[in-house]
């Protein structure tokens, strides 16, 4: 389904629903990121380059369309910001923090170069691996020029120069774009507009994925959980509150009296209940607070190294080439103990909440520690 300039459709295979009908050939950020993100993730899980072979020609002419729509548009640092005007772009799509589509759709700008960004550092990564030395210097350069145009254009000494918004410290945060001490005033600036919301979420699409992992993982865990355990919409687990089991598009699209929260957005009331964005929540509650992290692809080599928040237990398996893993924790008053199962052929590094490291052969592991 990929178009002859490199975008990707919105939806594939193309089915005449919606939205595909009224798009023109052009690539749309973080839509059209799969076709880099789902084969890398697939290689990462299996440990098969074949698919990376396979997509990469594929991989490079979406970059490159990228790169052509921003190029187009600006002169100087500008043709490293994505912005096609009046060309679909979701933006930061179904953010809470707005309540307009075209309002959304303005911060397309912001998300589609963090896209623009991301894609060009993992295109990079991806021809190191399968040996291809000028592509990898070509696309770790574009990356950095992208970088670069973002921080300048958009920042300020780690500050949105324009109206502040969850998603626009995110993603540049997510994708190593901020330096030093302009680092640490976007993550200040970022912990400040969640703790001015109530801790409640207020990324779009783009961002969602993201947010906690750039919380937890730059020292801010108990913000992150917070974020994670909060009940008041739009939250996660307001859903659940209110009854819903499945995901849905919106964090609050039902009101707790069970009806539609009523849209005034230009979508034309729009509401869906099963959508996939937030429910990549479901990869930080596997890697951050299972613990569990690829460090060679396929699960060769595992890190198991969790993060506890409130929480008092988890239990947590997945199928590997190798074999099953299975992760289990608990603790109770002051102790710790971390249960797992390490396939054969493979090694894990476990790292305890205390600091303490030990290297794992296959086998099942029992360890403990003080909190």
């Amino acid at each position: 389904e990929e178009r002859k300039g490199g975008s990707i459709p919105v939806t594939v295979p193309i089915h005449g629903y919606g939205l595909p009908y009224t798009m023109p050939p052009l690539a749309v950020d973080f839509w059209g990121d799969c076709i880099l993100t789902v084969p890398y993730a697939i290689y990462q899980n299996t440990g098969e380059k074949e698919v990376l072979e396979t997509y990469y020609d594929s991989m490079k002419r979406y970059v490159e369309a990228e790169h052509f729509w921003a190029k187009i548009w600006g002169v100087g640092k500008y043709r490293y910001i994505w912005h096609t005007p009046s060309m679909l772009h979701f933006g930061d799509w179904v953010s809470p923090e707005v309540d307009k589509m075209s309002e959304w759709q303005k911060r397309s700008k912001y998300t589609a170069t963090a896209s623009l960004k991301r894609c060009a550092s993992l295109l990079s990564e991806v021809a190191s691996i399968l040996g291809k030395k000028e592509d990898e210097k070509k696309y770790a350069e574009l990356a950095s020029k992208v970088k670069d145009a973002y921080i300048s254009v958009f920042t300020e000494n780690g500050k949105l120069k324009k109206k502040e918004f969850q998603t626009g410290y995110v993603l540049p945060l997510a994708f190593d774009m901020f330096e030093g001490t302009d680092k640490e005033n976007a993550l200040k600036n970022l912990v400040k507009l969640i703790e001015d919301n109530h801790y409640c979420i207020g990324t779009g699409f783009p961002g969602t994925p993201y947010i906690l992992f750039v919380l937890a993982d730059n020292g801010y865990e108990d913000v992150a959980f917070k974020m994670l355990m909060n009940t008041e919409a739009p939250s996660w687990l307001y859903n659940v509150k209110v009854g819903g089991t499945t995901i849905w598009e919106k964090f609050d699209g039902m009101l707790e009296d069970g009806t539609c929260r009523p849209s005034k957005d230009g979508t034309g009331n729009m509401v869906s209940f099963d959508h996939y964005a937030s429910g990549s929540v479901g990869e930080f509650l596997y890697t951050r607070i299972g613990g569990l992290r690829i460090l060679e692809p396929g699960y060769k080599k595992f890190e198991v190294k969790p993060i506890l928040g409130p929480l008092t237990s988890l239990e947590e398996s997945t199928l590997t080439p190798y074999g099953k893993i299975e992760i289990k924790w608990k603790r109770e008053n002051n102790d710790f103990t971390l249960e797992i199962l390490v396939p054969m052929l493979t090694s894990c590094k476990a790292v305890l909440p205390d600091g303490s490291q030990k290297e794992l052969s296959s086998g099942r592991h029992i360890l403990t520690c003080k909190l």
